[in-house]
């Protein structure tokens, strides 16, 4: 995706902030109005949702005044990765890089167009962004927000972003005696929703930073969405369920939005465990194994692997997201015969400049089959051991951002021993006439 676009501000305000070392900085309404026109000149992963005033009926837009009523789903979002992503080390990590001198700094600072995917209302953001000094991202020229709700940050990812515009509650339904205004709105089922920020392409060569979310793209060029498939389709599962405590049970849907279940900090890996029950691994494997193992032998087992419950390429997101399976044979005494270890990822250099150097990731449905070879031993047993784990960052990843202790690099999602007795093959059975054998 092309840089950006340098805004499009009124020609006063425009000479008021970037003539003369902007000597004067807007305010109030002056200051939404620029923030307002300066997003709408960006694409759309760069824009904030828009402000909401408190609906009437309710105290705030924090999820927890939500959950008085809708606790079922509050309990489901509190573990969720949305709930989480203001909070998330190694995100916190990123934007501390950025170091910032105070508002209309002049150094390096990108951390704008990361909070919009994490604090995405602007209700929830205490800066605004007005200009870019020469067109250039890491040289905005920001504001206090006037309209900044300071204990909304907190919620990252809440309700209130795609539930709340106007002053209005939006759900599937729009008919509820509510103690607030209620509207109806199809499009929470759309994956626009969710591509606002899981569609963020972009690369920035002086920053030495890419955004490579392309997991919408990956969706619409496979067969899911020709099948009707959507984000929350597998993200957000039906349920029938009260919409409030003592209301007639109706068809709604989960608030988990479950990925691959990492737990975003060790503490919280006994709340994300349950979720594993629910939302299965995108990677289904098997072991095909040699129709015999005569002692001696030069043998030969293949694991396959399929992404059997990904729309999307698998792993998708973060650019440093990974799958690693690993194969081992040993005879019966444990003895080491053979192993051999398979990355799934795309694999970039960041340095001197950003380049990617390899992308083996699978495509929905996409089959690949790894192979190991050993010789059979004497007698006895061969056994094949097959574990597979899935990474959001390398060990070395980890250690760089001093994150040791506060996140979680990585889980194991499959472990599986296949026991194969050494010995002849028997005979294999006559086909029908005129068959062929595979």
């Amino acid at each position: 995706m092309p840089r950006p676009p340098a805004p499009v501000l009124p020609a006063i305000l425009a000479l008021s902030l970037l003539a003369g070392g902007c000597e004067r900085a807007p305010v109030g309404e002056e200051a939404i109005r620029a923030a307002d026109a300066f997003a709408a000149s960006q694409p759309l992963y760069l824009q904030p949702f828009p402000y909401t005033p408190v609906p009437d009926g309710i105290a705030d837009l924090r999820p927890e005044t939500c959950g008085a009523c809708h606790a079922e789903i509050y309990e489901e979002w509190r573990v969720s990765t949305h709930a989480r992503a203001w909070e998330d080390a190694q995100f916190q990590a990123e934007l501390e890089k950025q170091h910032v001198t105070g508002l209309f700094g002049t150094k390096a600072d990108a951390r704008w167009m990361c909070v919009n995917c994490h604090i995405p209302l602007v209700n929830q953001q205490e800066e605004r962004v007005v200009a870019l000094r020469g067109g250039e991202v890491h040289r905005p020229v920001k504001v206090r927000n006037p309209q900044f709700m300071p204990d909304l940050v907190d919620s990252a990812i809440g309700c209130a972003t795609c539930h709340v515009r106007g002053g209005v509650v939006y759900g599937p339904y729009g008919d509820t005696a509510a103690p607030h205004p209620v509207a109806r709105d199809d499009g929470l089922l759309r994956p626009d929703v969710c591509l606002r920020c899981h569609q963020a392409e972009a690369e920035f060569p002086k920053l030495n930073l890419v955004c490579v979310f392309r997991t919408g793209a990956e969706w619409e060029g496979g067969p899911w969405d020709e099948e009707g498939r959507t984000c929350q389709t597998c993200h957000m599962p039906e349920v029938e369920r009260p919409l409030v405590a003592g209301g007639p049970p109706r068809p709604t849907r989960r608030h988990w939005f479950g990925g691959s279940l990492i737990p975003k900090h060790p503490d919280y890996e006994a709340e994300i465990a349950p979720l594993r029950d629910v939302y299965p691994d995108g990677l289904e494997l098997e072991l095909v194994p040699p129709p015999s193992l005569p002692p001696g032998d030069r043998a030969r087992v293949e694991v396959r692997g399929t992404n059997a419950h990904a729309g999307h390429l698998l792993p998708t997101g973060d650019p440093e997201r990974f799958i690693e399976v690993e194969v081992r044979a040993r005879d019966g005494a444990g003895n080491l015969l053979a192993e051999a270890k398979h990355r799934i990822g795309s694999r970039y250099e960041w340095h001197p400049e950003v380049k990617l150097l390899e992308d083996n990731r699978l495509k929905p449905r996409e089959e690949r089959r790894w192979a190991l070879e050993f010789e059979v031993p004497a007698g006895g047993e061969v056994r094949v051991e097959v574990v597979a784990s899935k990474h959001r960052l390398t060990e070395e990843t980890m250690a760089y951002h001093h994150l040791d202790g506060r996140y979680v690099a990585g889980r194991r999602f499959y472990e599986r021993t296949f026991v194969l007795p050494v010995g002849e093959a028997a005979p294999a059975p006559p086909l029908p006439p005129g068959a062929r054998r595979p």
